[in-house]
């Protein structure tokens, strides 16, 4: 067996000694929660790693957001903020570097709880791009690549987690990486690669923080399906423990206009929420108004005639799916299932992402949808955390701030999240 291999089964046995005898410490209980997005100006590798980039801002919002904006946002109605945190830049800093960001994440981590805020410390691995090489995949093993970077990663794991561990017990989280991408192509269950991986990440943090609550999730990018194909059960005697997955259904509505992907959803926007009310007059105008943006905007005649078909598509499929807050509830209901067939408490249950990016979003079907989906979280009494906040950027991509002076959210989301605030 591995050297690191042995370490973590120690660790695991260590931890299972101490819970045995200690029982369910405090820990935090969440209910309404808010994601602070990982940068407030998106930062590539070759960036963050330049001589001139200041790195004592880190995460970056630090220097932006003063303690009043941060007690003005308390004061909306959250409890907890899920602190979205670039973990490829931990790694990109190397062993020695990494250290001084880890002291930064504490002392943002201290300032939001100073506010009265539990905070989940989210390691918010991406998948690798051009500027952003070492990511998601490198970590896992996934899309055909190695995962070169997996020891490395549980050693930062562990040294977050240590780090955490001197904090507050009722106010302090770990989620050890976000959206797994893993098991995609398994078929069996049997297959799965995930749930190694995952008791991996869970020993990993408990070499040095055995009592720490965890934020753990599925594969699959840790959506619902991933999640209740995952059996909890080696996890049972670990009393801390926190299960989450990310909702963001209908993707034709939610994701709508997104510029970073050139698909059929980039040019489809403004979908009217629930599906039904996609009569054909309305998909007449919402046809002709995406082919209008894909002549404008795609030069090349064959992948404008490509979209053209794609965009037909997809709004056809947009129209069967009959989504609206039925399917949310029918969903949410799986996971309930889930949850009461492995002795999960619902208070144990995190919808830790659901959002709409404003784009390409239609503003009534944006708040009905983000109403739909609490709302239908509350009923299962899982806990949730809307994204993102957008604290310098209101009104821009997934934001629910409507001013950055203040970071007061808008209205009328305000109302669709059920804040009544103090």
């Amino acid at each position: 067996m591995p050297r690191c291999r042995r370490v973590l089964s120690l660790a695991a046995f260590a931890f299972a000694v101490i819970a045995g005898a200690s029982g369910v410490l405090a820990s935090p209980a969440l209910k309404r929660g808010i994601n602070f997005e990982v940068w407030q100006t998106w930062t590539g590798r070759d960036a963050f790693l330049a001589a001139d980039f200041d790195r004592t801002n880190f995460p970056d919002w630090m220097a932006r957001v003063d303690d009043r904006q941060l007690a003005r946002l308390k004061a909306e109605g959250f409890d907890f903020v899920r602190l979205d945190i670039d973990s490829a830049a931990l790694l990109w800093a190397g062993d020695d570097g990494a250290g001084p960001l880890i002291d930064r994440i504490v002392a943002a981590t201290r300032r939001l709880q100073a506010q009265g805020f539990a905070v989940i410390v989210d390691l918010h691995l991406l998948p690798a791009d051009d500027d952003r090489p070492e990511g998601l995949e490198d970590v896992l093993g996934t899309s055909d690549h190695a995962p070169a970077l997996w020891d490395r990663y549980l050693g930062l794991v562990t040294r977050v987690a240590a780090r955490l561990a001197a904090l507050p017990p009722d106010l302090t989280l770990l989620e050890p990486i976000n959206e797994p991408n893993q098991d995609w192509s398994s078929h069996l269950v049997l297959t799965d690669r995930w749930p190694k991986q995952l008791a991996a990440l869970r020993n990993a943090a408990r070499t040095a923080a055995p009592t720490l609550t965890l934020v753990l999730t599925g594969g699959r990018s840790g959506l619902i399906d991933g999640l209740i194909r995952l059996d909890p059960k080696p996890f049972a005697g670990d009393p801390n423990i926190i299960w989450t997955f990310h909702y963001y259904e209908p993707m034709a509505v939610s994701h709508a206009g997104r510029p970073w992907v050139d698909d059929a959803s980039r040019y489809l926007t403004h979908l009217p929420y629930p599906a039904a009310l996609a009569d054909d007059a309305a998909s007449k105008k919402l046809l002709r108004d995406a082919r209008q943006r894909v002549a404008q905007g795609v030069a090349d005649a064959q992948h404008r005639q490509a979209l053209d078909t794609a965009v037909i598509e997809a709004l056809d499929d947009y129209r069967a799916t009959d989504a609206g807050p039925a399917t949310i509830a029918a969903d949410f209901k799986r996971v309930s299932d889930w949850a009461a067939e492995n002795g999960v408490p619902a208070s144990r249950i995190l919808l830790g992402e659901f959002g709409v990016y404003q784009g390409g979003a239609d503003p009534a079907a944006r708040l009905t949808l983000i109403e739909a989906t609490r709302a239908a979280a509350e009923r299962q009494g899982f806990a949730w955390a809307v994204f993102t906040a957008g604290l310098t950027t209101p009104g821009e991509a997934f934001s629910v701030i409507g001013d950055a002076r203040t970071l007061v959210l808008e209205p009328k989301v305000k109302a669709a999240l059920g804040l009544a605030g103090d």
